[in-house]
C-alpha cells in the first residue's frame, strides 16, 4: 500500500490566497521528502477565497521543487473545459514533471442551464454525462492518434487536431475518474483502465470492497487486466504523541471545517451521525468516536488503518486530506513524520491482490 495526500485548499482562513497555496505547496514538498506517493489536488465545486481554481497551475510550480511525488488533478471538470485545451495543458504538465503527472477527471459541476448559458456553455447539469464522456473521447484521441483529425461531436467541435508536444508518458499520463460509487462510473473507469479515485464520501469500507469487485468483473468482461491497487481511497488522518493529545490537537479546528461540511456537503455526513444525533447537533468529537476522522496516537492510527483495509478487502493507495486549517502547520508537520516514521512501514507491505 501506498500513501498520499488530498488537497483541498479552500477551507484555508488567508486574508491573503497567495499565503494559502504556500502552504499547500509546502504540504506536498514535505510529502514529496517524507516518500509519499502522490498529491492529487482539488478543484473544488465551491469555490471560496482560497481555492484553487486550476490545479495544473499549482503543479506547474511543484513540479520543478519536487523530486519523486506524483501530482495529479482531482478533478478537471470536463464540461467546463474545452477537451483540446484539457489536452495541451495536461501535455505541458506531464513534460514538466517529467512523468509524474495524474490526470484527475469529473463532471461533477452543477449549473442550471442560466448558469452555463452565462460561462457560454451551451448546457447544462441534465447533460453532464454525455457532455464528459465525448470530451473524453476527443480527449484521447487527441493523445493517441497518428495524423491530424477533425472532431465533429454534438458538444465538441475541433478541426486539423494535432497537439504538440505530445504527452511525456506514452500513449498519455494515467487517467483518473472521480467515483461516487455509482455502478455506471466503476464499469466505465474498469472498461477504460482508468483509476478509480474516491472522495472523502466514499468511505464505508464495506462498499469499498463491493465497488472493487464490480470494478474488477468488469475490467475482466471488457478484456483488462485490473488490480486493486487502483483505488484511491480518502480518510483524515492525525496522529498525535497519543490518542489524548491528538484529539486536543484538532478537535476545535475541526468543529470549524465540520460546520463548513454541514453547509456545503451534508449528504457525506449522513450515515456518519451515530444514534441520538442529528446533523444539526453531531461534533467533531462524535465523529472521532465514529471513525469518521481517524484522529489518535500512532497505534491506534496504525490499527484504524489495518482494520479499514482488511474490511475494505484493500486498495491501492490512502489519499489523507490536507489543506485544512486544523491544528497549527507546526503539529501538521509533525503528525506526517510520525505518521512515517511509525505507522507507514508497518504498513506499506500490505497488497490488496493478495487477499481473499
Amino acid at each position: 500500500m501506498e500513501f498520499g495526500l488530498f488537497s483541498e485548499s479552500g477551507y484555508r482562513l488567508h486574508p491573503v490566497t497567495a499565503d494559502a497555496y504556500d502552504e499547500d505547496m509546502a504540504e506536498i514538498l514535505r510529502a514529496d521528502r517524507l516518500g509519499f506517493a502522490e498529491a492529487w489536488i482539488a478543484e473544488p465545486n465551491h469555490v471560496r477565497p482560497n481555492t484553487v481554481t486550476d490545479a495544473n497551475m499549482i503543479i506547474c510550480k511543484l513540479a520543478g521543487l519536487t523530486r519523486q511525488i506524483r501530482l495529479g488533478t482531482a478533478v478537471r471538470n470536463l464540461p467546463l473545459v474545452h477537451p483540446i485545451n484539457v489536452v495541451r495543458e495536461a501535455n505541458v504538465c506531464d513534460h514538466l514533471t517529467r512523468g509524474r503527472y495524474m490526470f484527475g477527471y469529473g463532471g461533477t459541476r452543477m449549473m442550471t442551464m442560466e448558469q452555463a448559458h452565462q460561462r457560454g456553455l451551451p448546457f447544462g447539469v441534465d447533460e453532464t454525462r454525455p457532455i464528459v464522456n465525448e470530451s473524453l473521447e476527443l480527449i484521447l484521441k487527441a493523445w493517441t492518434a497518428t495524423e491530424p483529425f477533425d472532431f465533429e461531436g454534438r458538444y465538441w467541435q475541433a478541426e486539423q487536431v494535432n497537439v504538440l508536444p505530445r504527452p511525456f508518458q506514452k500513449p498519455h499520463p494515467p487517467i483518473a475518474t472521480a467515483c461516487s460509487g455509482t455502478p455506471e462510473t466503476l464499469q466505465f473507469a474498469a472498461r477504460n483502465g482508468f483509476i478509480p479515485l474516491l472522495g472523502r464520501g466514499n468511505d464505508l469500507a464495506a462498499e469499498i470492497r463491493e465497488w472493487t469487485e464490480i470494478y474488477l468483473k468488469s475490467a475482466e468482461e471488457a478484456g483488462r487486466t485490473a488490480t486493486r491497487r487502483a483505488f484511491r481511497a480518502n480518510h483524515y488522518v492525525y496522529v498525535g504523541e497519543n490518542d489524548s493529545k491528538a484529539r486536543e490537537d484538532v478537535e476545535a479546528d475541526l468543529e470549524y471545517v465540520l460546520a463548513r461540511r454541514k453547509q456545503e456537503t451534508a449528504i457525506f455526513l449522513q450515515r456518519h451521525i451515530p444514534p441520538g444525533k442529528t446533523l444539526e447537533t453531531v461534533t467533531a468529537a462524535d465523529l472521532m468516536d465514529t471513525g469518521y476522522y481517524w484522529v489518535g496516537g500512532p497505534e491506534a492510527i496504525y490499527q484504524r488503518i489495518k482494520d479499514y483495509f482488511d474490511e475494505s478487502g484493500g486498495f491501492g493507495v490512502l489519499l489523507m486530506p490536507s489543506g485544512l486549517p486544523v491544528a497549527t502547520p507546526r503539529k501538521r508537520a509533525r503528525s506526517m513524520i510520525r505518521f512515517v516514521k511509525a505507522v507507514m512501514p508497518r504498513l506499506a507491505h500490505l497488497d490488496p491482490d493478495q487477499r481473499n
